[in-house]
Order: structure tokens, then sequence, then C-alpha cells
């Protein structure tokens, strides 16, 4: 594996934590915390250094080793079974990830498009990448970056003027048990996923910086807190839970100069990236745990890659057939998914490295 630059590293980190944000985290937050939901994701950004910090030891501890391999140096066969529950958590993951993007274009965008044709556009570039070197797709990824936050500069400018700090009072006007389920999914669905980095060991970082990737990560945070504050003190809460995506439809509010206005189709790309990247990382992540595991050939390996990829398509067609179950099953099954295998099997790396010590 090529070596990657420090800003590539944290532009990945920054894409990672916005990924699902207004598809699933927004809309649980905003019929569970209500108004105070960007009390939530306050505290979640707090909380959420303890997983960055076990993430980062870590990766400081074994520099030249991913996760995978960490997990069977210290672990021997019971780190193989944990490398293997972290493969099919990450392609649950990965699978759910491709759904929300295809569903999120055939409902806002292709609605009379057959969602098949979706699909198999979408799947094309993610089968060309994941044959790829990662170094090239870093390359690209930092672009995508730039790209993401001269729209998030338009956007600030297009809204600002309609905030009307009013509609988010009161505050605290909620169950406190409420706000902490609203954090608890903001960690499981836009923090602990931050755990699939550590499949880029240390040495492969150019001027690695935990500094630069805890500044990267607050940035990030604080401006998913800005979305849900910019989405109820101009919509309101009762008029953000109404819409579906709430903050895809405030994007119709932004103008360009108040001369160029239906602009949300451009601006949302910024969140097709941040998904796109998610599905790459994670599918990355199941090439190189599928590689260590079983000490697969390249050529072997993006073969068994691109039969991953159909499949992840495959079942993108015929999973959530009915409409609200796909919410249901992201609350009560996915974060647990994603709890279990991001936080829970590197803690138990944790400690039994500690124990090695």
């Amino acid at each position: 594996m090529k070596k990657i630059t420090s800003l590539e590293y944290n532009t990945l980190l920054w894409f990672l934590t916005r990924a699902t944000f207004i598809e699933i985290t927004a809309e649980i937050l905003l019929h569970t915390a209500h108004q105070d939901s960007w009390i939530s994701i306050l505290i979640a950004i707090i909380i959420g250094l303890l997983p960055i910090s076990l993430y980062s030891y870590l990766k400081n501890k074994y520099p030249d080793k991913n996760i995978i391999q960490i997990n069977k140096k210290i672990l021997g066969k019971f780190g193989t079974i944990l490398n293997l529950i972290l493969i099919a958590s990450t392609l649950i993951f990965a699978i759910c990830s491709f759904w929300i993007i295809v569903h999120f274009i055939d409902s806002q965008y292709l609605y009379r498009t057959p969602t098949i044709i979706i699909i198999i556009t979408l799947i094309l570039p993610v089968i060309y990448t994941i044959t790829k070197n990662f170094h090239t797709f870093s390359k690209v990824s930092l672009i995508m970056f730039y790209i993401s936050l001269f729209f998030i500069v338009i956007i600030l400018s297009g809204l600002v003027g309609n905030i009307n700090i009013n509609n988010i009072k009161p505050i605290l006007n909620n169950n406190p048990s409420n706000i902490l389920y609203g954090t608890f999914c903001f960690i499981g669905f836009n923090i602990v996923p931050l755990f699939l980095l550590n499949i880029i060991p240390k040495n492969n970082i150019i001027n690695y910086s935990p500094k630069k990737s805890f500044i990267f990560y607050l940035i990030s945070g604080l401006s998913l807190l800005n979305v849900v504050f910019l989405t109820i003190s101009i919509f309101g809460i009762h008029l953000s839970e109404l819409y579906n995506y709430p903050s895809f439809h405030l994007l119709k509010r932004v103008s360009v100069l108040d001369i160029i206005d239906r602009v949300e189709s451009i601006l949302s790309l910024e969140w097709f990236l941040a998904l796109f990247v998610q599905i790459i990382i994670s599918l990355f992540f199941i090439k190189k745990a599928l590689e260590e595991t079983f000490q697969i050939k390249e050529k072997t390996n993006n073969i068994i890659m691109i039969i991953v990829c159909l499949i992840t398509a495959f079942l993108t067609g015929i999973i959530f057939i009915t409409k609200g179950t796909e919410i249901a099953y992201f609350e009560h099954q996915l974060i647990y998914i994603l709890y279990i295998a991001y936080l829970i099997i590197p803690l138990i790396t944790f400690f039994k490295s500690l124990k090695k010590t």
C-alpha cells in the first residue's frame, strides 16, 4: 500500500463523519430530541473523543500494522474470529450505505427511473475504484474535499439571512433520555465508523498528526451541528419533522447572488461525495481484511471484491421493500452492529494490548 498524506487521511475522516447524517441521523434526531437535537450533537462530539482516542492509541501503538494485523498479532485465533466479525459487519454497513445513496437519488431526483438503472450506474464506479490502488482514491478524495468546502460556503452564505433564533426555543424542553438517545445515534452513525480508518497503518500516512485529525473531527462535528441548527432555526421543528430529508429541502432556499435559484441539486452533491467515500472505505476495509486474514493474492482479491460489489448491488434492490422499515432497522439493528464491531472489538484489542505491555 502506497503512502498517503496527512491531509488526504483527514479528508477521509471528514467525509466519514458526515456521510450518513442527512439521510439517517438528522431524521432520527429531529424525531427524538426535536429542537434540542443540536444539544445531542454537542454532547456526542464531546463523548466521541473517547473512541477517537482509542483509535488513535491503537494506530500509535502499532504504527506498522493495520487493525486486522493487530488483532491477529495480540489475540491469535480469537483475533481471526474478531476479524471475521469486522468483515461481516462492514459488509452490512457498506450495503446499507449503498442503499441510502440509491434511495436518496431515487426519491429526490429520478423517481421515474427504475431503481435497477440507478444501482447499475452507481455500482460501476464503485467496482472500478475498489480494484485500483487506494492511493489514487485518496488523491480524488482530497479534490472532493475542496469541492465540498466550496459548496458549504455557498450554502451558509445563502441561508444565514433566513435564521429565526426563536425557532430553537424553548431549549431543554425535552425528556433528557430523548436527548441522550440522539447522542447515542449520532455517535453510532457518525463517529464510531471512523474506526474504518484504522485499516491504514500510521506508517502509511506521511506526517500523521493526531492533533490535526482531532481538529478535522471537531470541525466536521460542529459543521453537522450547524446543519441541524440551520434546519430548525429556518424551518421550525414542526416543519422539519414533516419533511423527508429536511436538510435537503433547506437547500431549496439557497440562491446564488439572488440571481440563480434551484441549486439544491448541485449543492447536495456534497452529501453524495461523503456517502461515496464511506462506501469505498468500507469496501477497502473488507478488501484488506480478506487479504490479511486469508493471505489472498491481489488479483484474486480484486475478483472477490467485484463479486462483493455485485452482491451489494443485488441486495440493495431487494432489502427494505416496505417504506419506513429501513429507519427501524437502522435504529434497532444496524446501530448495535456498528457499536459492537467498531467500539466493543477495538476495546477488546485495547485491553489485550495493555496486558501485553
